[in-house]
């Protein structure tokens, strides 16, 4: 393995090593409602900027058999401190490529909340959605994958699993992948990871209505979110203060 000076003089930044990330970041969103009083209806908002903690593995090649990430998880945390490839619930075609440095994350907690054309609306991911709906928690999950081979600079994805509260009920999101073309750097400060495809979202009480959850592709989504950014905004100093505020604020 070649050490970070002489891969800096060949032109690559190495990653950094593990810990603990906190950034403002914002959601934009279009969402079409599919039932109900306003069904096919179009709206857009914007939140306004929330604190989000993630945890970042050590960078490593993940191999044939598609890799292992340990996290240093924060004081507090009752997330999944190791993941294997087979956790991740999505992922966009090209990554997880064996000879290829990468790095997982996982988002420690968001709880984003802001006005909007139909009402107040509230995004818990991570530690949130873990407390306030256990039976419906899936992780957040993503991966920043080396373009050169090693180190920076890399594409990045993130599987952001969310509980969406609005005045019409509480939504589940289905697993799908945001992603950013290129970083240089842990945050991503200024990248704004976009959707791929829509993402449907299920109403709680109907998935907890279920007699399987693996039967949720027969739900019909309540609406769909046809567009949405996730702005990353500026550093947030002090990562770990910063998670245990969300903690205790949420």
């Amino acid at each position: 393995m070649s050490h970070p000076a002489d891969r800096s003089a060949q032109g690559e930044q190495a990653f950094p090593e593990a810990g603990l990330d906190a950034f403002l970041s914002h959601f934009i969103i279009g969402l079409r409602f599919n039932s109900g009083g306003r069904a096919g209806d179009f709206a857009t908002f914007a939140l306004p900027a929330a604190v989000q903690t993630v945890v970042r593995s050590q960078g490593f090649m993940a191999g044939r058999d598609g890799g292992r990430a340990v996290f240093p998880l924060p004081e507090g945390s009752t997330l999944d401190g190791q993941i294997n490839r087979d956790d991740f619930l999505v992922a966009p075609r090209g990554f997880f490529q064996p000879d290829r440095e990468q790095v997982w994350l996982q988002i420690l907690n968001l709880d984003a909340k802001g006005e909007t054309p139909f009402g107040p609306v509230r995004i818990i991911l991570g530690e949130t959605f873990k407390r306030e709906y256990p039976d419906l928690f899936q992780p957040s999950f993503g991966a920043a994958q080396s373009i050169g081979g090693r180190g920076f600079p890399a594409r990045l994805f993130f599987s952001p699993n969310a509980i969406v509260e609005t005045p019409l009920g509480a939504w589940k999101t289905r697993a799908k992948a945001l992603v950013g073309a290129e970083v240089t750097e842990f945050p991503p400060i200024g990248s704004n990871p976009t959707l791929q495809e829509p993402v449907a979202l299920d109403p709680v009480e109907s998935l907890r209505a279920l007699d399987d959850p693996r039967a949720v592709e027969r739900l019909e989504p309540v609406a769909t979110i046809n567009a949405l950014a996730h702005a990353i905004d500026a550093v947030v100093h002090d990562a770990a203060s910063a998670f245990t505020s969300i903690q205790r604020s949420a």
